[in-house]
């Protein structure tokens, strides 16, 4: 009887870590840019808090992105009305842009932004690193999106 009540218990304790704790679960994939051209390709990870209770995008909750030298870029994201189209030429897209309509174009297709994009409720978020780097990372669903670096690169977002 006590053995199976210890094991109740830390079955939920085991449970409360695994959704309280942190989390692992978006990529960034390199589409365009220096990284896109390496062998292999680096996929940067990043990490949300997961509360107990969490309504809205996941995305919201993003903490940190953790790159592949081991730098870990911080920042808040906020949701934001996708209103304008804003296509830089690539030497000028590193962030802040006001949104990120020419890296959906570029990984989605062109066209993307304004057929999917535009007019809705997004998530956007600036995250920075010790070393120097920016990124911009914007989000529909909180599942699939896109990023840019102050490095020239353009990632695709995946969950």
């Amino acid at each position: 009887m006590k053995l199976s009540r210890v094991s109740s218990t830390l079955v939920l304790a085991l449970c409360i870590c695994g959704v309280c704790g942190y989390a692992f679960g978006q990529k960034l994939y390199p589409v365009e840019g220096p990284l896109a051209a390496q062998t292999p390709q680096p996929v940067f990870k990043g990490q949300i808090r997961r509360p107990i209770f969490s309504m809205g995008s996941q995305f919201l909750l993003l903490k940190s992105w953790t790159l592949a030298n081991g730098d870990v870029l911080t920042g808040k994201p906020k949701t934001a009305k996708a209103t304008s189209v804003n296509t830089p030429p690539p030497q000028a897209s590193a962030p802040p842009q006001p949104n990120l309509a020419f890296a959906w174009d570029e990984v989605y297709g062109q066209g993307f932004f304004v057929a999917r994009i535009l007019g809705k409720e997004i998530g956007q978020g600036i995250f920075v690193g010790k070393q120097g780097t920016v990124l911009q990372v914007e989000s529909l669903d909180g599942q699939n999106g896109v990023a840019v670096d102050n490095k020239g690169n353009i990632y695709k977002m995946v969950w």
